[in-house]
Formats: C-alpha cells, structure tokens, sequence
C-alpha cells in the first residue's frame, strides 16, 4: 500500500457490503438473497486474497481487512446481546445489520433449525469472517503448491 489511490481502493472494497447493506434495507432494492448471497461470497473470497498479498505483516492485513468487519460485529454484539430492546438506539441497531447482510441469506440456510433473528445475524457474521479467511488464506495456499510444483 504506497500511494493515496492503494489506500483509497482497500477502505473501498471493506465498505462495500455495508453500501450494499444500506441500500438494500433503505432503498429497498429487489436482489434476490441467494444471488446476492453467491455474489457476495465471491467477492468477500476476493477481499480477503487481495488484503493477503498487502506488503505488510500478515496479522496487520487481516486485521485491517476486518476492521470494519469488526466494528460492525462489536456494535452488534453491544445493541443486542449486552443490551435489553428498551435500551437499545434503534440506529445502532439497524447500522450494525447492514454490514453483514449479505450473508444473512447463506446464514439462514446453512442453519435451518435456528428462528432466532439475532442467532442469525451473528452466525451471517461468522461466515462473513470465515469467507475472508479462507481468502485470506488461498494465498498461503497457492504459495505453497507453486513451491513443491
């Protein structure tokens, strides 16, 4: 990351699922949840692959890769399991479920048994993280098979 547009190009790709979110829950914009689910994988795959090749320590760039990530889970964490629904700010709230609404979709499905709107959530952020890492760690992984290849 050297120059101003490096900067500027990785603060973008963090902040997009949380413009998709926004405007998905504001606008209403009709995207069906499993496109946006395989579009979303895909792209937070991507994310994580390019923050891994970031010329940097590599807990540095997971963590600066996950920043956003990290803020929106700890708001999350803090309106609605710390927090009782009367002492809750209803903009936090919903501030905290557009960053990982993409996911919400895969979330559901991959735990069908589970009802509980907040279990959900906190399980799409779970695969969120999971998705990043495991782009994260592709580079590792190519890496290594071009080194015994």
């Amino acid at each position: 990351m050297n120059s101003k547009k490096s900067y500027i190009f990785y603060i973008v790709l963090i902040l997009i699922p949380l413009a998709y979110g926004f405007l998905v829950n504001n606008l209403m914009i009709p995207l069906s949840p499993f496109f946006a689910q395989l579009v979303f994988l895909v792209f937070w795959f991507y994310v994580g692959f390019r923050f891994s090749k970031l010329n940097m320590a590599a807990w540095k760039s997971f963590l600066l890769g996950n920043v956003a990530w990290l803020i929106s889970f700890i708001l999350f964490v803090w309106q609605f399991i710390v927090l009782d629904s009367a002492s809750r700010s209803m903009e936090l709230a919903l501030l905290s479920q557009h960053y990982m609404l993409a996911f919400v979709f895969g979330a559901a499905r991959l735990l069908p048994f589970m009802s509980n709107g907040t279990t959900i959530i906190f399980n799409a952020y779970i695969f969120m993280l999971i998705t990043f890492t495991l782009g994260f760690l592709m580079k590792n992984e190519i890496g290594r098979s071009k080194a015994h290849g």
